[in-house]
């Protein structure tokens, strides 16, 4: 490949990284935590049960779902149910109440010695909740977020062709190949590269996957307008599993009881384990019912779910996995490869870390641009090079400190009404907080001290959780609680990288190259540190890059 054209695709690669990186970094970090989704839903309620209880039966179910009805008559338009799991042995249910300026506010019901419970639920899954949205939104506005990263995720895919245009190259000779040594420049490329290559085709289906999740129905336009003269949605739907609901009558029906429909969903699916029940219309008598359930790890896409009329129980479509189209078997496998909804535990292990890896190769790609772009042998660097450095730091280590500002306050207010909205804004104080001080502060101390800021933060949930949550580190281990557990070890493990981070940073300025935006300016009246000075162009060309993640 000529030298120009390896230039240009690294050009592009660049540009592309930099206009996705740090939103790139946020849904990659965030998506790391929310693989374990549902643990944290558990987690997040566990101070409503004990573990190992009995899980509440069939005849508790209805008397829940009649219990919210009865006190909140507008959930029959929509109202899902949530059966009892080992892990989570209480049933629950969540309405969604619609407001004229497009917003809504979450109900959650759960049932505690046969009477309506919602103290404290309205927060149990909220933190899970919250994180996700983080994941698929980088924290912008639901709607526009959702776009906004549909379209960074096609930036993404080209930035991973042209990054492999580029190495390809010297896909052999650099293989898996880190440099250690002076050249920290050197290092940071090495490994951004080595993460690259080693999860490439984990790369290639997230960016895939992620532009079909958010923008994908912008892609089916043309089809939908130009080629098919009926209604594109409609004729897939059923294929997928969505139908759209009957009309409703006006007219009043009894129910089929939630022992029978789960009667009719085993009998359509069986071996599937039902996850959620949506009634639509409840109490009407064209009330549509839909049966959501996985079959368990050993297949690829596992979700399956069967529509129904809630008031005679008849079958209006069935999405068995095991007997789909190759076109819903392809499209559902995608969406089961991101969800990381087959494997078991241990794939989802795979995925949190490479998750992030993932944020890790995003962040090392920014610092490889602020510091191929510095000027050398000059102390004052670009001012879009310093910028760039600052809401680098700024936003990926502000989203650390804020995710773990946010299960703090999760922690903190267990039980409480205002827990989801403190949760949230707990996070956005300390993201926006952090974005400020990088920009009041020199490059260097300022991300030095939000990663020290990381440190303590994150070394706190399991403080908390012991205060608030009644549940120590010592007692989950006694008790064998492991969701606990590992959450538990995984902030002190997180707690201690953040504080080393922040100890090479601060040595990195201290020590490192006096030019870089990575360097301490010196004070007032001090004497300047002795740092080596490069005279060679080929010393130049290999100057340190900062010593940090």
């Amino acid at each position: 490949m000529k030298s120009q054209t390896v230039k240009t695709f690294l050009d592009v690669h660049s540009w592309t990284g930099l206009g996705a990186g740090m939103a790139l970094f946020i849904a990659f970090y965030t998506g790391a935590i929310t693989v374990f989704f549902h643990e944290l839903e558990a987690w997040g309620a566990r101070h409503t049960h004990q573990i190992g209880a009995p899980a509440q039966s069939r005849d508790d179910a209805q008397l829940l779902i009649d219990l919210a009805l009865e006190k909140n008559p507008d959930a029959t338009a929509l109202l899902s149910f949530y059966p009892a799991r080992d892990d989570h042995p209480e049933h629950s249910a969540v309405w969604y109440e619609q407001f004229e300026d497009g917003t809504y506010k979450r109900h959650d019901f759960g049932l505690r010695n046969g009477e309506l419970d919602t103290s404290g639920h309205d927060g149990n899954a909220h933190l899970a909740g919250f994180i996700y949205r983080l994941h698929y939104t980088a924290g912008l506005p639901r709607n526009v977020g959702i776009n906004v990263l549909g379209a960074i995720s096609l930036i993404y895919g080209l930035a991973l062709v042209t990054g492999v245009l580029v190495f390809l190259p010297n896909f052999l000779k650099d293989l898996l190949i880190v440099r250690t040594g002076r050249n920290k420049k050197r290092f940071w490329r090495d490994a951004h590269n080595v993460v690259g290559i080693v999860s490439l085709p984990w790369h290639v289906m997230f960016a895939w996957s992620s532009v079909m999740l958010t923008i994908g129905i912008f892609l089916l336009a043309p089809f939908q307008l130009l080629v098919f003269e009926e209604n594109l949605l409609e004729k897939m739907g059923e294929e997928f599993g969505f139908v759209a609901p009957p009309e409703k009558t006006g007219h009043a029906a009894a129910m089929l009881s939630v022992g029978q429909i789960l009667d009719i969903a085993e009998r359509e699916i069986p071996g599937m384990e039902v996850t959620q029940i949506r009634y639509t219309n409840y109490g009407d008598e064209n009330s549509m019912v839909s049966v959501f359930g996985s079959l368990g790890a050993d297949i690829l896409d596992t979700n399956g779910s069967v529509n129904l009329l809630a008031a005679s129980g008849e079958v209006l479509a069935v999405s068995d996995p095991r007997t789909a189209s190759f076109g819903a078997t392809f499209y559902n496998g995608l969406i089961a490869l991101h969800f990381v909804s087959f494997g078991g535990v241990a794939l989802k292990w795979v995925y949190f870390l490479l998750g992030v890896a993932g944020a890790f190769m995003f962040y090392t790609g920014n610092l490889l641009w602020v510091e191929t772009r510095r000027k050398r042998r000059q102390l004052a660097q670009p001012k879009k090079t310093v910028l760039f450095a600052r809401l680098n730091s700024g936003v990926c280590i502000g989203c650390m400190a804020g995710v773990s500002a946010a299960f703090l306050a999760s922690l903190a207010l267990t039980g409480m009404e205002q827990r989801p909205v403190f949760t949230e804004y707990a996070y956005y104080s300390v993201f926006f907080t952090g974005v400020v001080w990088c920009f009041l502060r020199p490059v260097a101390l300022g991300t030095r001290d939000l990663l020290r800021a990381s440190a303590v933060l994150t070394a706190l949930i399991p403080v908390f959780a012991a205060a608030y949550g009644q549940v120590p580190l010592q007692q989950s281990l006694s008790s064998g609680e492991w969701v606990n557990v590992c959450i538990d070890l995984l902030a002190i493990a997180g707690a201690v990288a953040f504080w080393q981070l922040a100890r090479a940073v601060e040595v990195r300025a201290r020590s490192g190259d006096a030019h870089s935006v990575w360097s301490e300016p010196p004070t007032a009246g001090a004497a300047k540190p002795h740092r080596r000075v490069s005279n060679s162009r080929k010393e130049s060309a290999v100057a340190d890059a900062p010593g940090m993640p």
